[in-house]
């Protein structure tokens, strides 16, 4: 098996008191980036909201005093610079305006120009965005898209069995995902790389898994959609999909030919549960699926999660103020590709590095 560049190994953290803060999942440092290769990386940021009050957010949702605190945009930005993503996919931003002024507070020089927000009308005020160092030549939301439709594509037989239906939900996206499409030059002179990614922050909870097969159900609908008209386009949809790997919305983007990059891990032999959990609650709810024209780009040994501040099992995520040097609740993943075409070797299989 051959590794993405700089894969220098870590082994799983060692045992901590779980009443204490500190690193317990994920990697303590990120991979090196793979040699010519593209970083794509996804990050639930926790409610990133700036100091600015927004007029539209009053009462139980007002913004202001849901501004992150310095030490938490401090302790987020190492995470972000240390991991150095072409292309970062975020979730819970407040505004177009907030990511701003985040990037430009505290994310100097890490040539992020193009960027993109959009307001779905979801009543928190939070909203999927990307940064990236490359142009963004087209934004797509669907906040009024109809799921109703999706219950006829429910086939009997599946593995996990699907949810049952519930009142209200399955109706409409809670969170519309935006697609972003993204020029990225080609290398050596080959032309540009048609880059589609799609951020998804998929309904949380237990009781919603019928919401979010039915948004799963309606992206993937979505994405054929899409490569029916542009058969070379790479399509990669990654985020916040509150669901764990054997869950039936999880099922629904690999039936539908998306891979997990978890199977090109950088580490796959041995207990390595720690090293892949993308949240504090000890689950990995955080996925990077790639189409399979991406796919074929993708390097092996790439894909990571990069730990931050674990604040202890006696913190209640939900309702506790940080600790110091707290980030988020979850953690950056990323996998790195090669920015051209597959080979012509019609495989579509991920390339490997030589």
């Amino acid at each position: 098996m051959l590794h993405g560049a700089g894969s220098n190994a870590q082994d799983p953290p060692a045992p901590e008191s779980r009443d204490l803060p500190g690193h317990r999942f994920g990697r303590t440092e990120p991979l090196k980036r793979a040699e010519n290769g593209l970083r794509i990386a996804s990050y639930n940021v926790l409610n990133l909201f700036d100091p600015v009050d927004d007029p539209a957010l009053d009462g139980e949702y007002d913004d202001l005093p849901m501004a992150t605190s310095t030490d938490r945009c401090e302790s987020m930005a190492r995470a972000i610079k240390a991991l150095d993503a072409d292309i970062l996919c975020l979730q819970e931003i407040e505004s177009e305006e907030a990511l701003k002024w985040y990037r430009d507070t505290y994310l100097k020089g890490m040539g992020y120009d193009h960027l993109v927000s959009k307001d779905v009308g979801y009543y928190r005020g939070v909203e999927q965005s990307v940064l990236s160092r490359y142009p963004i030549t087209a934004v797509t939301t669907w906040p009024e898209e109809d799921l109703t439709d999706m219950r006829s594509r429910r086939k009997p037989g599946a593995n996990p069995e699907w949810a049952k239906a519930k009142d209200k939900q399955g109706q409409r996206f809670q969170r519309s995902p935006i697609m972003v499409d993204i020029e990225v030059p080609g290398e050596r002179g080959r032309k540009a790389y048609p880059l589609t990614v799609v951020v998804v922050h998929h309904k949380s909870g237990r009781d919603y898994n019928y919401q979010r097969e039915s948004e799963a159900l309606q992206i993937v609908d979505l994405m054929d959609q899409r490569i029916r008209k542009e058969p070379d386009r790479n399509i990669i949809v990654l985020g916040d999909f509150n669901a764990t790997p054997f869950a039936r919305s999880i099922g629904v983007y690999r039936d539908a030919g998306f891979h997990n990059a978890y199977d090109y891990r950088w580490k796959k032999d041995g207990n390595t549960q720690a090293l892949f959990r993308t949240h504090e609650s000890n689950r990995p709810i955080d996925f990077i699926m790639l189409h399979p024209n991406a796919w074929a780009e993708a390097i092996d040994g790439t894909f990571q999660v990069v730990g931050t501040l674990h604040p202890g099992d006696a913190y209640n995520w939900r309702t506790d103020d940080p600790p110091a040097g707290y980030a988020a609740d979850h953690y950056p993943l990323s996998i790195d590709l090669v920015p051209r075409e597959r080979d012509g070797d019609g495989t579509g299989q991920p390339r490997r590095r030589p």
